[in-house]
């Protein structure tokens, strides 16, 4: 989930530092910064010092804070889950997204990765809820890392299109997991075919641009991502995909710090792979309620559940989107 409210144009203090500003201040004058996350709520996580630690990613630094309330076994456990998620990010795009962003992990009641926000204002930002009881196969089965760290990749846009940057993080958080095994193919595969038709467009529908309903943004999203990594991939016998269309975007500049046109993202990502696809699959589906085949998409790359045949016409291009 990313942060898509309209922060304050001046801060309040003129310290950077976010963490003494959240832990000290929760004033009745800053709007929220989400609609989902006042001030005031991240401020009650900062309840006292973080622990705060530097990680390197290829040539990028993650600001790791942990909130008041983490035991030694759970911080290093965290520590580890971090690591191989921001790993798993930096192979898929060749870099880290961006070159410094904070991650604050907030301990709460419970187990498993409870859920995440990605802020731009005033720095960058990942806060997650943590539950203080969560195991190894837990910080291993998490995708909420990965999600958060994707959204890092694109630049901000209009609320409006929203599914862009969900359904970017969406798909791209299982393909990146999926490539350095945290999860297999056939899992990534199956669950796709189980979930992906809630992005399928209902009664009212009226495009991507026009429906924000949950379906829509994050597996509508997720649609568009597949069908344009499929017709790259095809189009270029396996060399490109979205990948490497996203790729471009980081290359020219791109990622959640600045603001930019939809148009503009999926022409730079075009331009990366000498291609036009992204930009003509979002002019057809950005007004459209067409839904897409997705029978007669998992039948032509082979897929039939959690069963994957090697025989399909696109078994090629299923098999580049995990390798």
């Amino acid at each position: 989930m990313r942060s898509t409210g309209q922060a304050p144009t001046k801060p309040l203090l003129a310290a950077p530092d976010r963490r003494r500003l959240l832990a000290t201040l929760v004033p009745a004058a800053w709007p929220v910064i989400s609609w989902g996350a006042p001030l005031a709520a991240r401020a009650a996580d900062l309840r006292g010092e973080p622990a705060v630690e530097s990680i390197s990613v290829i040539r990028s630094r993650l600001e790791l804070q942990f909130a008041p309330g983490f035991s030694a076994s759970l911080q290093a456990a965290a520590r580890t889950w971090v690591r191989t998620s921001a790993d798993a990010v930096a192979r898929y795009f060749g870099r880290f997204p961006v070159p410094k962003v904070e991650l604050l992990l907030v301990p709460e009641d419970g187990s498993g990765v409870r859920g995440g926000v990605t802020y731009d204002n005033p720095s960058l930002l990942i806060r997650v809820r943590l539950g203080r009881e969560t195991t190894e196969a837990q910080f291993i089965d998490d995708w909420v890392l990965v999600h958060e760290m994707v959204h890092l990749v694109i630049p901000q846009i209009p609320r409006s299109q929203n599914w862009l940057h969900e359904g970017v993080a969406t798909y791209v958080e299982s393909v990146a997991r999926g490539r350095v095994g945290l999860v297999s193919p056939a899992t990534v595969w199956r669950v796709w075919a189980a979930d992906m038709p809630q992005g399928q467009p209902k009664a009212g529908d009226a495009g991507l641009d026009h429906t924000p309903t949950w379906g829509r943004t994050y597996w509508g999203g997720a649609m568009f991502c597949l069908m344009a990594d499929v017709e790259l991939l095809k189009r270029s016998s396996q060399r490109f995909g979205l990948q490497h269309a996203l790729q471009g975007v980081l290359a020219a500049g791109g990622n959640y710090g600045e603001s930019w046109s939809v148009d503009r993202i999926l022409s730079t990502a075009d331009a990366a792979v000498g291609q036009t696809i992204l930009t003509d699959l979002y002019r057809r589906m950005k007004d459209s309620s067409e839904p897409v085949d997705l029978v007669g998409l998992w039948r032509s790359l082979g897929v039939d559940g959690g069963t994957l045949n090697d025989d399909a016409p696109l078994a090629k291009v299923r098999r580049a989107i995990l390798s």
